[in-house]
């Protein structure tokens, strides 16, 4: 399990939307449908790579950009001419990534109920401990994995519930070094 929400996180909306998300980044978006996440890349005026991302299409003029460093600068110089509206959603939504080959194992044990006809990178709005959760079936390790997105105030709640679900399966918190 990865802390993620540290992790720079935009609400992108408006009648613009995907027109500007189709000139932001590099990767055609045009077949990103609701409740579908991709890996995207966005470059300067000379080409060079800023950062990459997921994209999150949450419904038909709604997307979520998450990236490791802070974009909003460009993401609003990006947006002249556009009707979008950007906002920093990094502080309203927490983000642990559950990871590996017993990642499934454990969030079925969490309670997590739904996950068995989830697709890599889809996205299911569902519950653990009764609150909301966003899973979405995606993660950089390059195995079997998931994205939890919550609101802060239920983070700690899903941790335990995590931590305690994995237990018999070797669960632990890994950081940035370990990846």
């Amino acid at each position: 399990v990865m802390d993620l929400t540290p992790l720079e996180k935009y609400r992108i909306s408006g009648r613009d939307a995907r027109p500007y998300l189709d000139r932001l980044v590099t990767r055609d978006i045009s077949n990103l449908r609701p409740g579908r996440v991709t890996y995207v890349v966005w470059c300067n005026d000379d080409g060079k790579v800023i950062d990459d991302g997921t994209l999150f299409q949450l419904n038909e003029n709604t997307y979520r950009l998450c990236s490791q460093h802070h974009q909003l600068d460009w993401l609003l110089m990006s947006a002249a001419g556009f009707d979008v509206q950007i906002d920093v959603e990094t502080h309203d939504v927490a983000a642990l990534a559950v990871q590996g080959p017993t990642s499934y194992s454990v969030l079925t044990a969490a309670g997590i109920d739904g996950l068995a006809d989830l697709k890599p990178f889809g996205i299911r709005n569902l519950e653990c401990g009764g609150k909301p959760v966003t899973v979405s079936r995606t993660g950089y390790t390059g195995d079997l994995g998931y994205e939890l997105w919550i609101d802060p105030e239920h983070a700690e709640i899903l941790w335990d519930h995590l931590f305690k679900a994995g237990k018999l399966r070797g669960i632990r918190a890994m950081g940035s070094d370990a990846l």
